[in-house]
């Protein structure tokens, strides 16, 4: 860490300036111009909203949602959405409305000064987080390989939630590369997405993960960023696997460090669009989810190696415009985390 970002975060503690306390903070977590320090990164936030800040109130929910550099806790998580509700902080307003299990507190919430405090207070304390976290039924479309399918795991308005948090943030997707590890820009993959790291995240992305942990039996503490996919007309991902193939010396470090990825899950995020199926040819099978419904795959076999049935290819749209969740799940926590 260098001496002036040093002496920058001495000054916002020493005056207690909020906003500068929660950009730095926002920095250090998010590992920003190689300045990653999470630890304190978390304590300026905290400071920060002990002292009145509504931003650095709703990414402490964040942090208490996920555990990050605290215990994980969603009710200090919702106390924190409440207190950023109660400041004045939109997003955090619009989280706990969407959240909230209760529709009349919802409508009435709506447009209301941020001063009519016990309204936002209700609406935490209608959050049912048990509802979320519940393990929902799955159905079994293939048992070689493993896959299958969640009908209604999220809401229509949770997932025009995710849509609008990704629309601004696209970028043209990549792939690990067999030479040098990284992820590049490939002619293979020609769909945009997005991915969100704990700065970019909110409460109901936290909670989305939960529900997929509660879905697959592996926590979230294995899981990869969630990313969100975009793909327009004639926009594909060629066949592929999503294991980390050991076979590539350069895939090493990566297998060293993360583990392999056991599964792969699937939130579609819209159905108003043609084409666009996910295909497994080597099982003969396609398969578009309607909007809210998941599609959940293990690319590994029943002894853990990977398992070549699971190629697969997300297929052009031909019509409107394609979106995903997608969450790659690890077999173990990252190391130094």
């Amino acid at each position: 860490m260098t001496t002036s970002l040093l002496e920058r975060i001495e000054l916002a503690t020493r005056c207690r300036d909020v906003p500068a306390m929660t950009r730095l903070g926002s920095q250090l977590l998010s590992g920003e111009d190689d300045t990653f320090d999470p630890w304190r990164g978390a304590e300026l936030l905290t400071l920060a909203a002990r002292d009145g800040g509504a931003e650095a109130a709703a990414l402490m929910a964040v942090l208490s949602g996920a555990g990050v550099c605290r215990t994980q806790s969603w009710d200090d998580a919702l106390d924190y959405l409440q207190q950023a509700s109660e400041r004045g902080w939109a997003n955090a307003q619009a989280q706990l409305e969407l959240l909230c299990a209760d529709g009349d507190l919802t409508k009435s919430a709506g447009g209301i000064p941020s001063r009519e405090m016990h309204t936002w207070r209700r609406l935490r304390e209608a959050v049912r987080v048990a509802d979320w976290i519940d393990a929902p039924a799955r159905d079994v479309i293939s048992e070689t390989p493993r896959i299958r399918k969640i009908d209604g795991f999220a809401s229509k308005a949770v997932c025009r939630w995710l849509i609008e948090r990704a629309r601004e943030r696209l970028e043209p997707a990549r792939i690990y590369s067999s030479l040098g590890g990284g992820p590049s820009i490939t002619l293979s993959r020609t769909n945009t997405e997005t991915d969100f790291n704990i700065v970019q995240s909110d409460l109901v992305l936290l909670l989305v993960r939960a529900r997929i942990a509660a879905a697959t039996g592996l926590p979230p503490s294995v899981m990869e960023l969630t990313k969100v996919l975009h793909y327009s007309v004639g926009e594909r991902f060629d066949l592929h696997f999503d294991f980390i193939d050991p076979a590539v010396p350069d895939f090493a470090n990566e297998l060293a460090a993360r583990g392999q990825r056991l599964a792969t899950f699937l939130v579609y995020l819209n159905d108003d669009y043609e084409g666009g199926e996910t295909e497994f040819p080597r099982v003969a099978l396609r398969h578009r989810g309607l909007m809210g419904s998941a599609l959940y795959f293990a690319n590994v076999d029943s002894t853990g190696e990977p398992d070549p049935l699971t190629l697969h290819a997300g297929l052009a749209p031909t019509g409107g415009e394609k979106w995903l969740l997608s969450q790659w799940i690890r077999s173990r926590t990252p190391v130094g985390r």
